[in-house]
């Protein structure tokens, strides 16, 4: 499944006081990020994604993703299992005069379903064969 968060976060937004945005997701596996922003965000505007309150991108603790200018696929294998199912988004946006944008893509691979067993009933046949003792 494709998730999608695409928002501008406006100008003068500090790094103490970063833009938030909750995006809702399923249960399962993330296995990719797509991850964009305009090259007019240089290096004002930097995100980070959090998942009950555990930074998941970028993959260390405290720092903050910036420069993507290009369309960039990034692998991952985060398990994402514990309700409430949704990302928190966090961005700043140092530039005094524009609002700069980001868009991120979440594909996230649907837990496995399970698979009940089925008990076989006989058919009538079979059971009105057994009633007479037949093979």
């Amino acid at each position: 499944m494709l998730f999608k968060i695409h928002r501008v976060v406006p100008a003068n937004t500090t790094k103490a006081a970063p833009d938030f945005q909750k995006l809702s997701i399923a249960k399962g596996r993330i296995y990719e990020w797509l991850i964009q922003m305009p090259e007019e965000a240089a290096d004002l505007m930097q995100i980070r994604v959090e998942y009950h309150n555990m930074q998941i991108l970028p993959f260390s603790g405290s720092t903050w993703m910036y420069g993507v200018f290009e369309p960039t696929v990034i692998k991952d294998n985060f398990l994402v299992d514990d309700g409430p199912y949704a990302l928190d988004f966090y961005a700043f946006n140092l530039d005094d005069s524009y609002g700069h944008e980001y868009n991120v893509f979440c594909n996230i691979e649907p837990a496995k379903p399970v698979t009940p067993v089925v008990e076989q009933t006989p058919n009538w046949w079979d059971q009105f064969r057994g009633i007479f003792g037949g093979e």
